[in-house]
């Protein structure tokens, strides 16, 4: 239960906790929660009494619900948002960089959880690094973009209930960020800190500050905030990108497996290829070997600036109206530099002179090869991120018992990224040598020639082009409570509009320059890497320096400046989704067996419909119904029961994108008609609040799930009059344009290969969690300061990925847990947090003849410790991965049983310091 773990946890800091949070007087307030359901929140000063205040919220929540509330988020050593969601039992998160980026929910992967901030769905794109992600056009939120600090509480849904809206089919994150009536009068804080990372070796600051003030006797309320912080990363490692064999890529083989090949170890091909007939003097054809070997150096530098406003007015004790905006920018410019061997495409050019097989007699873990031509990329990602998001809302007591809320949201997202690769090629082949035999995970290698002299490379193409993604959600929301003595009945009615519009552009040929690529000029536009794999355990052969492209000298070489919209790409649409919903939801409370029994039910329908440019438009309506039952069986121990009917609909993006490949004959089409992915859940807990700000939970849940989008390609089709005209408008068929190719063939005088997404099998998602959080305050003298928080998670899975095979789903840790100790006296507290996930599966349908790619669970310890110089002033110690957690992904090879590293990279850790004044 993160929201308890992590109050105390939290312990440390200091950054950013607004001081109205902190400094609230003992008094008892009523406030209602999202359902409605009237909440005893005692605002007061320390943690322990916040961390109560958690623990109350689930308790009397109506549905499987954990909070973490302004103190949790502000005293934690927490990048972003997705930081701080991963104390929540259930709650698995990603990182890229070192930094919290998508949540997964009991073994659901981003795409399958709702995020809402100040009531209405957010829509955010951001980028990412290289193979670990890119453009954002999915409906998986970035929690990346928020400052955590911006936020006063976070609610977590993981059962539904009929008044949150559908969508979240693993759960709905819900956002909220501060108002001046959420603890009148004046208020000010201010806090800085500074974060070293222990690679980029570069100061990066962060500062938070907030103001808020009541006025007219508390019938009018201010309050305004602001976030800023810089990081700078540095990420270094070894990479394959991933495993294949000469059979897989593009059935092709070795230049020369002669006898004199010197091989070590007995070749077994059929332990990968067990229908396959292989000749003897084929068998090298089908071992595996590492696709791009390569050295990989990532830097990011990153400005993030959050800022809110809320203004209330409350001109009576029945009228009261809020305006709270938000906007956040995320700047990240990324470089990366890579330097690989190519394995990949050039297999039938490249002889083995001598190779060791493994103990599997599968892959090639050590070899030397001639004829290998190394290439070293320099790619830069510089992206921007804007978010605006004005929310207007009201709230009338039409009478004693009825209540009317009203809402109108608009929030807009745009994502630009520009993206520029140049290469440097070696201009002749040479011998090439990796081992894996030292280190599993990093490759010895070894060059046939000097690697450093620029007289030996030549430049390549450039690969240019810039995505710019604007995601438009607009909502209008209205709901009716009616109290009565030991009932509550709620109606409303909600419309979203949500659009996305993407574009790719492409750089404008015309005004490109074409650099004459001589050594001369490569000389003059390279540069180099040094120092390299210092914070990875590199083997003793591991290369340090390399040769790179001058980043901003090769490109104003090329030129690049003007860019043209590619109408043809696949990156370029536009999509419109309309929902309009309603429901019906009533809470009473009754006795079962002489036993205080709470009975929430309700029904939600909701009708979705969506127009993709000049495909058909389609619609669908569905009807959720759900039941939420808590029983007290004794006055500190409950048992909570949840039924109920979700969905969650297609990402956006995959209902839009087509590509056509016309030389090929094939076609990747949308399928505006897909069905969204529909699940019957059953959640069954027992929660023992046996002492004050304690409790012992266990939680079974069990998910039906009808389908999962899916992959499929069908050959030799004719196509349908929509894909036909997309293939008819393309200049290579017109005779109007000067592309027009006579000679080209007709592209309907053949049957075309066709993939698309359809609706595949369903799966089951079964599991339990565990939740553990007690002050040791029995403890004598000082231990009575000490305290636990510690929660585990188990999930099961079995789902069917568009190859056939089965596995659990995308995402899904079999084993997760968080483990933390904090301590806290009257001016001093400290913690350490532990939290740890099983392997995951990443893609369950691998390229180049993978049956998937995966990533390896890390284990992060974190810890934070805070002083307090005066009531007013506070200074803070924080450590971010403290043991150097290193990221791997590997993949499983043919057979979907191997481990084969395809990345191993490191970020190090972070030490930030900080101070925070309030008043």
């Amino acid at each position: 239960m993160s929201n308890y773990k992590i109050k105390p946890l939290v312990l440390a800091m200091a950054l950013a906790t607004p001081a109205f949070a902190q400094e609230a007087a003992e008094e008892v307030t009523q406030q209602p929660d999202q359902q409605g359901q009237v909440l005893e929140e005692v605002a007061v000063t320390g943690f322990r009494q916040s961390l109560e205040q958690a623990l109350d919220t689930k308790r009397t929540s109506a549905n499987n619900t954990d909070s973490i509330i302004a103190e949790d988020i502000g005293k934690m050593p927490d990048l972003n948002l997705a930081e701080s969601l991963q104390r929540v039992p259930g709650v698995a998160i990603t990182r890229e960089g070192g930094e919290g980026r998508n949540i997964t929910v009991r073994g659901l992967g981003p795409g399958f959880s709702r995020t809402t901030l100040n009531g209405m769905e957010v829509p955010a794109s951001t980028g990412g690094l290289d193979t670990s992600g890119g453009v954002n056009r999915s409906r998986d939120f970035d929690f990346n973009i928020f400052a955590s600090e911006l936020f006063n509480r976070i609610t977590i849904h993981k059962s539904p209930i009929a008044s949150v809206e559908e969508g979240g089919l693993a759960s709905t994150v819900e956002l909220s960020t501060a108002r001046p009536f959420d603890n009148p009068g004046q208020h000010f804080s201010f806090g800085g800190q500074m974060m070293v990372d222990s690679f980029a070796e570069k100061e990066s600051p962060r500062f938070v500050g907030l103001y808020s003030n009541t006025f007219m006797d508390d019938k009018l309320g201010v309050l305004v905030s602001a976030a800023y912080s810089e990081r700078s990363v540095r990420q270094e490692g070894f990479g394959t990108v991933r495993w294949t064999s000469p059979f897989d890529n593009g059935n092709r083989s070795w230049a020369g497996t002669d006898a004199d090949v010197i091989i070590h170890g007995t070749p077994n091909p059929q332990a990968n290829y067990p229908d396959d007939d292989i000749k003897a003097d084929e068998k090298l054809d089908y071992m595996w070997a590492p696709r791009l070997p390569r050295m990989d150096s990532f830097n990011r530098e990153q400005e993030r600036l959050g800022l809110t406003g809320s203004l209330q007015f409350r001109p009576s004790d029945s009228m009261e109206f809020s305006l709270d905006v938000l906007n956040s920018n995320l700047k990240a410019d990324v470089t990366s530099y890579n330097y690989f061997a190519q394995f990949r495409n050039s297999f039938n050019g490249i002889t083995p002179l001598e190779v060791t097989l493994d103990e599997s007699g599968r892959n090639i873990v050590a070899g030397t090869f001639a004829g290998v031509k190394p290439r070293s990329e320099s790619r830069g990602q510089f992206s921007e991120t804007d978010f605006t998001q004005v929310v207007l809302s009201g709230k009338f007591d039409l009478t004693d018992n009825v209540v009317l809320d009203v809402m109108y949201g608009n929030a807009v997202s745009k994502h630009t990224e520009d993206q520029l690769r140049f290469n440097i090629d070696a201009r002749d082949a040479s011998t090439f040598s990796y081992s894996f035999l030292e280190n599993g995970d990093i490759a010895e290698m070894s060059y046939g020639f000097d690697i450093l002299n620029p007289d030996n490379y030549v430049f390549s193409g450039p690969t240019l082009r810039r995505d710019v993604v604007e995601r438009t959600n607009d909502t209008v929301r209205a709901d009716l409570t009616f109290n009565g003595d030991s009932s509550v009945l709620k109606t409303g009615l909600i419309w979203n509009s949500r659009e996305v519009d993407s574009e790719r552009w492409d750089p404008t040929r015309g005004t490109l320059n074409s650099p004459t690529l001589t050594a001369a000029l490569t000389t003059q536009l390279a540069n180099e890497i040094s120092g390299f794999g210092s914070g990875v355990d590199s083997p003793s052969g591991f290369p340090t320096n390399w040769l790179v492209n001058d980043f901003n000298a090769t490109k104003e070489a090329y030129g690049v400046g003007q860019w043209t919209l590619n109408d043809n790409d696949s990156s370029t649409y536009n999509v419109v989704e309309e929902t309009l919903g309603g429901y019906v939801e009533a809470t009473v409370e009754t006795q079962l067996l002489g036993l205080p029994l709470t009975v929430n039910s309700g029904l939600r329908i909701v009708e979705t419909s969506t127009d993709v440019g000049n495909l058909p438009e389609d619609s669908y309506t569905e009807i959720l119904p759900s039941t939420n039952l808590v029983l007290e069986l004794q006055e500190d121990l409950l048992l909570r029961v949840g039924l109920a009917r979700n969905f969650a609909r297609p990402g956006l993006g995959g209902l839009a994108a087509t590509t056509v490949t016309p030389v090929r004959g094939t076609v990747s089409a949308a399928n505006p008609e897909v069905e969204p992915m529909r699940a019957d859940s059953a959640d069954v807990s027992l929660e023992w609040y046996f002492d004050a700000e304690s409790v012992l939970a266990l939680t079974v849940f069990h998910k039906q799930i009808d389908s999962f989008l899916t992959s499929v390609t069908v050959n030799d089709q004719e196509l349908p009059a929509e894909l036909a005209a997309i293939v008819a408008a393309r200049p290579e068929y017109d005779p109007s344009s000067p592309l027009y190719d006579a000679n080209v063939e007709d592209p309907y005088s053949s049957g075309w290969d066709i993939t698309t997404t359809v609706n595949g099998e369903g799966a089951t998602v079964d599991g339990y969690e565990v939740s553990y959080q007690q002050p040791l305050s029995f403890l004598p003298g000082w231990g009575s300061n000490f305290g636990v928080l510690a929660n585990f998670t188990h999930v099961k899975s079995n789902a069917e990925y568009g190859n056939g095979v089965r596995g659990p789903l995308e995402g899904l840790s079999e084993n997760s847990y968080n483990f933390g100790v904090y301590y806290e006296e009257d001016r001093f507290g400290a913690r350490v947090v532990v939290n740890d996930r099983d392997d995951y599966v990443t893609s369950g349908t691998g390229g180049e003849g993978n049956a998937s790619f995966a990533t390896t669970g890390p284990t992060r310890v974190d810890m934070s410790a805070f002083y307090d110089v005066t009531d007013n002033i506070k200074v803070s110690l924080e450590a971010i991965n403290l043991t150097n957690e290193p990221e791997r992904l590997y993949t499983t090879g043919p057979m979907g049983d191997q481990d084969l590293v395809r990345e191993y990279n490191s970020t190090g850790r972070e030490v930030l310091l900080g101070l925070r004044v309030n008043f």
